[in-house]
């Protein structure tokens, strides 16, 4: 081994002439943590200390370090490298720092070391081996004394002062790599032995690892960064720019895409685009959210999560390109004759000005022609577009002053929802006025339904914020109805001819299909005044299998039954260019609080299973004082 001796000419061998210990406070755990949402779970590995790291009432300190998204394939990895790092600051925490003048050393090599001072009694230990990882080499010409005072006087006032500066008292050396310059004990065993070194050791048996930070907690070796935000095209499964046909969208199952950045070239297929890059949504759970992905060809501004180049998401996309008319460039300050006059020939089915004179994708609103579309950038919403085609679907939100409109419009079969203020639209054309209020229409087939009930009236609510269900006229018409069918079923029980079903009951005494206890007309009447709890479905449920129809607090009105009811303030039409059908399982009635009139231009027919009864002047005579009037105009009455 080598010797812990005294230098001197006299010596037979190279020794080291000064050892001590250098001791750190380091963390007592060390922990790395990465995040795999594919598997969504944390990925933890936690390693403690093998060493005792301080004093009895030192703190325990945590490494921790998030090492990024999905590092780590298992927990038994992450423990690993947790090893690793622990192990490197372990390497660290207590360290020999020594000086002499072995040429031998190296970083790398191991050094036994004798003659170390211990207890006189004791036992005369065996060579401790010491791991070198750290070694300052300083070697001196031997000049004559003339020479090196010249040299002196030329560098500074005393020999080699310039190579190294004076340690303040309460000043530790930098044992984790070597400064600038040598310090001055070694500079002066150097001068006076001609060479000296120093050297950073660590215990044999410990474990030497690179270390992963410096001193300041910065990475040595980070992984590449992005400077910020960057744009880039999406590619498709070939790396083309440009759609194929219906193949507009290509994605994984989880809807990621790959993009190109525009800095990014290569003749293979894998130099020509990305990773799998994640896109953000308005939200995004369990079988719930938004789904807009961009297509191919669309630009996309991408970041980084933690400023890893290595991991890139999709932030949203972005309009290019240069379109038809609009504000003229203005490069380098120099005017540009501004061209509106593109947007002038937009009609109300027809656009204008919606092209690019430069490939790529401009907004399908904007407020660039004020006076020829009519709008200054009032229109917003979403617009989709169909698969390798001109059709769309789209949501239109129209802020025009005092025109609020909203459009909900797909263009198979022409089929739209249009609220507010209705006009025609153009893409980006405000076009002419067409009417106020809704309207929904198709030009295929159309159904509505409503498993509970269904209202249709004319009749406006005077409070807009009235309960859904409230219906009252339409329930003081069928109280008239029911009123008049009863009076009129009465006078033809009067005159022994047949009463009236819907006043005396279908099924029996005051009963109907819909209601045991209620004749036709009285039932409907009952099902149209219903009231149900506002709180709870459940209890609302049961009100109407009750047929509630008493009214208090945290009531609100809703048919009891699935009726369909239609009430208009006005006048009710129903109209049909061919055939006009009526048909139902029990009673038709047909009730006028004043006249009823039936013009048939062919023949009438009235067929019945049981009898027919026919009752006039019940309640006052006619005109004339005449009942019933049945004239022939040719032949006789059969």
């Amino acid at each position: 081994g080598i010797r812990f001796h005294r230098a001197d000419s006299q010596e037979e061998q190279d020794s080291v002439i000064a050892f001590g210990q250098h001791l750190r406070l380091t963390g007592g755990l060390t922990t790395f943590l990465a995040y795999d949402y594919k598997a969504k779970k944390t990925v933890v590995g936690s390693v403690p200390t093998t060493q005792a790291f301080a004093g009895p009432h030192a703190r325990r300190l945590e490494y921790y370090d998030d090492a990024g998204p999905y590092a780590f394939a298992s927990a038994a990895e992450a423990e690993r490298y947790a090893r690793l790092a622990m192990e490197a600051c372990e390497a660290r925490a207590w360290t020999w720092l020594g000086r002499g003048t072995v040429r031998t050393l190296s970083a790398g090599t191991r050094l036994a070391l004798v003659g170390l001072p211990n207890d006189p009694e004791a036992a005369q230990p065996a060579p401790v081996a010491y791991t070198i990882t750290a070694v300052s080499h300083v070697g001196i010409n031997n000049l004559t004394a003339a020479s090196r005072q010249s040299l002196a006087e030329r560098l500074q006032e005393r020999p080699f002062g310039g190579f190294f500066r004076e340690l303040d008292e309460d000043e530790l050396p930098d044992v984790i790599c070597a400064g600038e310059s040598p310090a001055a004990d070694l500079l002066n065993l150097a001068l006076e032995r001609g060479y000296a070194n120093s050297f950073d050791a660590l215990l044999g048996e410990t474990p030497w690892r690179p270390q992963l930070v410096d001193n300041t907690g910065a990475r040595l070796n980070p992984r590449p960064t992005a400077p910020g935000p960057m744009s880039a095209v999406v590619v498709g499964p070939n790396g083309e720019t440009t759609a194929n046909g219906i193949d507009e969208i290509w994605c994984d199952k989880i809807g990621r895409i790959k993009i190109r950045y525009h800095w990014q070239q290569g003749e293979s297929r894998d130099d020509q685009d990305s990773t799998w890059v994640r896109v953000i949504q308005r939200q995004a759970g369990a079988g719930m959210g938004w789904q807009l992905l961009p297509r191919i060809g669309q630009e996309v501004l991408v970041n980084f999560l933690a400023g890893d180049i290595d991991r890139p998401y999709v932030l949203g996309a972005l309009y290019n390109g240069r379109g038809e008319g609009g504000v003229a460039a203005t490069p380098g300050g120099n005017p540009g004759e501004t061209d509106t006059g593109v947007f002038d020939p937009a009609t109300d089915h027809r656009p204008s000005g919606q092209g690019n004179l430069a490939g790529g994708h401009s907004p399908a609103w904007h407020g660039a022609a004020a006076e020829s579309h009519r709008h200054a950038d009032a229109l917003s919403g979403f617009k989709s577009k169909e698969f390798g085609g001109s059709g769309y679907n789209a949501l239109v939100m129209d802020d025009a002053d005092n025109q609020q409109r909203l459009q909900l419009k797909s263009t198979q079969h022409a089929s739209e929802l249009n609220l507010g203020h209705l006009i025609h639209q153009a893409d980006n054309y405000r076009g002419s006025f067409r009417g106020t209020g809704s309207e929904l229409r198709t030009d295929a087939w159309g159904a509505l339904r409503a498993g509970r009930g269904l209202i249709m009236s004319t009749w406006p609510n005077a409070n807009p914020g009235a309960p859904a269900g409230d219906m009252a006229p339409a329930m003081a018409l069928l109280k008239q109805a029911d009123t008049l069918a009863g009076t009129l079923s009465k006078a033809a029980g009067t005159h022994q001819t047949v009463k009236l079903a819907v006043a005396i009951g279908s099924l029996g005494a005051d009963k109907s299909t819909i209601d045991d206890k209620a004749a036709p007309l009285k039932a409907l009447h009952i099902v149209a005044s219903g009231m149900v709890d506002g709180a709870d479905e459940t209890q609302a449920m049961a009100d109407a299998g009750e047929k509630n129809i008493a009214t208090s607090n945290g009531k609100l009105p809703h048919l009891t039954d699935p009726a369909l009811i239609q009430a208009a303030r006005a006048d009710f039409a129903t109209i049909a260019g061919q055939n006009l059908q009526f048909a139902n399982g029990e009673c038709t009635t047909f009730a006028s609080g004043q006249d009823s009139n039936f013009a048939i231009a062919g023949k009438t027919r009235i067929h019945t299973g049981q009898a027919i009864g026919l009752v006039a002047g019940a309640i006052e005579p006619g005109d004339g004082n005449c009942g019933i009037s049945l004239i022939a105009a040719k032949d006789d009455v059969d």
